[in-house]
């Protein structure tokens, strides 16, 4: 067994709280190099810790429920399921956000183990959309709310939490590989086009496109 192959296990049997901590962390790593190059650059401090602060709460609301959500469904049907973290995903999505070059969010997946017989295209889309669509109504919530309290910090604070849901919906729907949208496309083309176009739209409108 390689090195890497001895890691992947060892990560994938930390416990469900540490994984969503360390999932979240490796998100947030965008908002600590934004700190970082404040510091380097002399801008100013106060505004990149609130925009590190406000990156972690947001990567939090993002993350955390989209994943309950596939979980509940999931045992719902009668499936076990847990979140799991990945290291070569965690490794990945700490180094690419800290640097900046685009926000990422494949540090980690919900494991669903179903009977055999359980297992179909519509479980798997519905246990699928599950996450992106908690991530759209939370994004459409604080979307409304930013807009009432904005140019306040609490106005700025769900705007990036608006932003963000926006954005790992749109990643999670992404109709390839193991990602949500490849599972709901298989299962109904016309639920994944709605909600692709729902993430765009969010999308525009928190300024990530």
């Amino acid at each position: 067994m390689s090195k890497l192959d001895e890691l992947e296990l060892r990560f994938r049997d930390i416990n469900e709280i540490e994984s969503f901590l360390l999932a979240i962390f490796s998100i947030t790593t965008f908002g600590i190099g934004k700190l970082i190059y404040s510091i380097i650059t002399g801008q100013s401090l106060y505004y990149s810790l609130i925009a590190a602060l406000f990156t972690l709460i947001a990567a939090t609301i993002a993350v955390v429920p989209h994943e309950f959500a596939h979980r509940q469904v999931a045992r719902k049907y009668g499936c076990f399921s847990r979140f799991t973290l990945s290291f070569s995903g965690f490794l990945a999505t700490s180094i690419i956000n800290l640097f900046g070059i685009a926000i990422v969010f494949f540090s980690g997946y919900t494991l669903i183990s179903c009977n055999f017989f359980r297992a179909n295209k519509k479980l798997d889309g519905i246990t699928a959309a599950a996450g992106p669509a908690t991530n759209l109504i939370v994004s459409a919530i604080f979307y409304v709310l930013a807009t009432l309290f904005f140019p306040s910090l609490a106005g700025i604070l769900f705007f990036y939490i608006a932003m963000f849901n926006s954005a790992v919906a749109f990643f999670n729907l992404l109709p390839f590989w193991v990602l949500d949208g490849a599972k709901i496309m298989r299962w109904d083309i016309k639920i994944w086009v709605l909600m692709i176009a729902v993430s765009l739209i969010m999308m525009v409108l928190t300024g990530v496109l």
